[in-house]
């Protein structure tokens, strides 16, 4: 009877042990726990910017959350907005253009979208239409009206933005038919590739400003990006649809030897409106706190990435209370 006396107490001891571990340990955590153990996020295509970006927030919530498991999606801008309406994902990146469009039911939506809710601003996008130099026929938009052209995903909002600036040339879907043109769709990767083996002759896509995926391929097909009409630009700014207009940089591509003018868009976080708003407070905070991360994995774009410009382009009723709470805490709203 004692020997079994001696084996429950060590059993005992080592149970309440552990207790006192688990106990000490989650004393000691100053990790934020997540209401739910799983989050999607809605990203870009494959080779675009926004794909490296969400890999970084991959691991900056896992670090920050307790157990909380964080995965990416490849999609695009309407799509991202789209998913967010039917809990596909809970947080995406989208262009502060298409948020408005989600939120009047406009644009790229047949709808009104009703759990879109503003996180924050992130940076400007630079819309890249080019072809390669050996393309001696194609230096300015009319001209790309017969051409077998690629605008990225079909769910970005990218392809969005395009049809809205190809509406100040008189051009649309029909106009490019007619001609002989062609559209195709897909992930910046496949478009760069195309346009290298010349399946296609025309990239559309943002950068900010390069995109990635055409640099890949520039070391064997220059890039050639083509201007924006200034008078165009000007009309489009007027609309007050979102876009906005700027210059893509010399250099930017090695054969850009003098800036191009382009269309711009900014690209914003979006969270499904009914998270916790601790949840999306703690999202928020986590996201600014941790520019240094961004900043080693993504200068280019981190270089962008400041809570002061964290509200551009966001009508400040359109934010997650989370969110909202943060902005008040640090200042930016009062």
């Amino acid at each position: 009877m004692k020997k079994y006396m001696g084996v429950l107490l060590i059993v005992l001891s080592f149970a309440l042990a552990a207790c006192g571990s688990s106990d000490a340990t989650s004393s000691d955590s100053d990790q934020p726990s997540a209401p739910d153990k799983f989050l999607k996020i809605g990203s870009g295509p494959m080779g675009s910017g926004w794909y490296p970006i969400t890999t970084v927030m991959l691991d900056v919530y896992m670090d920050g959350f307790s157990g909380l498991n964080v995965s990416q999606v490849e999609g695009g801008s309407t799509a991202n907005l789209k998913s967010l309406e039917v809990g596909d994902i809970q947080l995406g990146l989208n262009y502060t253009s298409d948020f408005t469009g989600a939120l009047d039911g406009s644009g790229g939506f047949d709808e009104p979208l009703s759990q879109q809710a503003a996180v924050g601003s992130l940076y400007p996008v630079y819309q890249t239409i080019a072809t390669t130099t050996d393309h001696e026929d194609i230096n300015k938009i009319e001209d790309i009206v017969d051409k077998h052209i690629f605008l990225g995903p079909k769910g970005g909002g990218g392809p969005v933005a395009f049809w809205n600036m190809m509406a100040e040339y008189g051009i649309d879907e029909e106009t490019i038919n007619e001609a002989g043109g062609e559209i195709s769709y897909g992930n910046y990767s496949d478009g760069a590739s195309m346009l290298k083996d010349n399946n296609v002759d025309v990239f559309v896509g943002g950068g900010a400003p390069f995109i990635p995926a055409l640099q890949e391929i520039e070391i064997t097909k220059p890039i050639k990006v083509l201007p924006i009409d200034e008078d165009k630009l000007k009309s489009i700014e007027e609309k007050g649809i979102g876009i906005s207009s700027g210059d893509i940089p010399a250099d930017t591509y090695k054969d850009l030897s003098e800036p191009v003018p382009t269309y711009t868009m900014v690209t914003m976080m979006t969270a499904r409106k009914d998270l916790d708003e601790e949840y999306v407070y703690n999202m928020t905070k986590m996201f600014w706190d941790n520019i240094p991360a961004f900043e080693e994995q993504i200068p280019g774009r981190a270089a962008h990435f400041t809570v002061d410009t964290a509200l551009d382009g966001i009508d400040p009723e359109s934010l997650h209370p989370g969110a909202e709470k943060y902005y008040k805490e640090v200042g930016e709203l009062e």
